[in-house]
């Protein structure tokens, strides 16, 4: 399984779309408005962490779909069990370049000093994200994954406020990790409810992808 998740993650981050969307995307829009507070260096994190764990794994499930690469793996002695374990780990690892990459500029342009706290809260609040992915990826095939992940993307990044200025949706999962980042950069006691949020979120997309693992 560490094998077939370690050829996955190389796979992922040498895709371009990957590299231009979801870390240089972010570290643009840190370094153009990051002076302006905390507040836009952890919103940027979520932007990363959001994007990267809904297409970290979804996409390539997608595209293995379409292409009938997952056929071909029934065939070798990984379990369907590693493969579903290495997809999530996969998802994770794939969230932290550009976590990191965006926390790294905040720190050296908005003063960002505790700027590894916001990765880990960052970093740990993306598992949601890749469940979401996960599960989009097995619901959908190619070009329709990648359209589904998009509109997916861009609807949590406006309901939650982390683009756009106005939380719409306060229940929002980018909503909770962007007060957890905040309540990082800032020295603030951890709030419950963003805690309880995003883990509510968390089982119900856990749910999700085992339900639809189960049928396929």
């Amino acid at each position: 399984m560490l094998a077939y998740t370690k050829f996955e993650v190389l796979r992922t981050v040498h895709n371009i779309r990957y590299l231009v969307f979801i870390v240089l995307m972010p570290v643009v829009f840190e370094l153009t408005w990051g002076k302006q507070g905390l507040g836009v260096t952890a919103a940027m994190a979520v932007y990363a962490a959001t994007g990267a764990g809904l297409m970290g794994s979804g996409s390539a499930i997608a595209e293995d779909r379409n292409t009938g690469w997952l056929r071909q793996l029934r065939v070798t002695p990984l379990s369907n069990e590693a493969w579903l374990i290495g997809k999530i780990v996969q998802g994770v690892l794939t969230v932290i370049p550009g976590v990191l990459a965006v926390s790294v500029i905040g720190a050296l342009t908005a003063h960002a000093d505790r700027w590894p706290m916001l990765v880990a809260v960052t970093v740990a609040g993306s598992l949601p994200f890749v469940l979401i992915g996960v599960f989009a990826g097995m619901l959908f095939k190619g070009k329709t994954a990648i359209v589904a992940l998009m509109i997916t993307f861009f609807a949590l990044m406006f309901i939650g406020g982390v683009i756009g200025g106005e939380t719409l949706w306060s229940l929002a999962p980018t909503h909770s990790l962007t007060t957890l980042g905040i309540a990082a950069l800032n020295s603030q006691p951890i709030g419950v409810e963003p805690v309880v949020n995003l883990g509510a979120w968390t089982v119900a997309a856990a749910v999700a992808v085992l339900l639809r693992w189960r049928r396929a």
